[in-house]
């Protein structure tokens, strides 16, 4: 498989680059919901233009839907499988940043040609106690614990987000900027001649966990930058773990 990397801009994914340099594709990874990693929604015109192209080049798109239930700010935009009447899209996502990663269980939504086939190979891959998770959680849904429990984690991780922010513009340099709020993460840039790979390298020492931004660029120069994710924020320790990590970006 021949992967070719596509630029993003405000919109999300630029359909019209895509195709250009990837004219014979055959499939299209995208997260519309939220851009990973940077956190913008695809725009209504690009959804339709990476639809239509899909149905022209008898394509697929797989949607990876992996955070829209929580998204901090405003209402989620519809699926963009919700938009597809070609039955091009294959809709997937987890539980894994709702409830819990230790679940181990995804989901995928496809059209209902392919329902029969998905099935039975996902019922090939999944071991036998995993039907015993599957039934708590689909009763969990049902019981609309699901829809409670996204409602409060939302408040409860806007407001560390805006902890972490808050801090960051009290203590930051002007050299590091926050560039976005993306999803459950603050982006900030570093300076071009920062390392972020060595920066979150020597974070780790001090039980830090930002993410490296470079990694996520597949093209030269690549940017430099850290993904803070926001879900685990210990509020006493914030401002002792902020002026430690800024000292390893200076």
């Amino acid at each position: 498989m021949a992967v070719t990397a596509v630029p993003v801009d405000a919109e999300g994914l630029n359909v019209a680059a895509g195709v250009q340099t990837a004219a014979g594709a055959k499939l299209a990874v995208v997260t519309p919901g939220q851009q990973a990693p940077l956190g913008m929604t695809m725009s209504l015109s690009r959804r339709l233009a990476l639809l239509d192209w899909a149905r022209q080049s008898d394509a697929w798109i797989i949607e990876d839907d992996y955070l829209s239930e929580l998204q901090l700010e405003g209402r989620a935009a519809p699926a963009l499988a919700s938009l597809d009447h070609g039955g091009r899209v294959l809709h997937i996502g987890s539980f894994s940043k709702t409830i819990s990663p230790s679940l181990r269980l995804g989901f995928m939504v496809v059209p209902s040609g392919l329902s029969r086939r998905f099935a039975e190979l996902a019922a090939s891959l999944a071991p036998a106690p995993a039907a015993g998770m599957q039934r708590a959680v689909a009763e969990f849904l049902r019981d609309g614990h699901y829809l409670r429990h996204l409602r409060r984690m939302k408040r409860l991780y806007a407001a560390r987000r805006e902890s972490l922010l808050r801090c960051l513009r009290e203590m930051a340099p002007d050299s590091i900027k926050v560039r976005a709020t993306a999803g459950l993460a603050v982006v900030i840039s570093l300076p071009k001649s920062a390392s972020d790979v060595d920066i979150a390298s020597r974070a780790r020492e001090f039980g830090l966990a930002p993410r490296p931004m470079s990694v996520w660029c597949m093209q030269t120069p690549r940017q430099q930058g850290l993904l803070l994710c926001v879900t685990n924020l210990n509020e006493r320790r914030l401002p002792a773990d902020c002026r430690r990590l800024l000292e390893l970006a200076r």
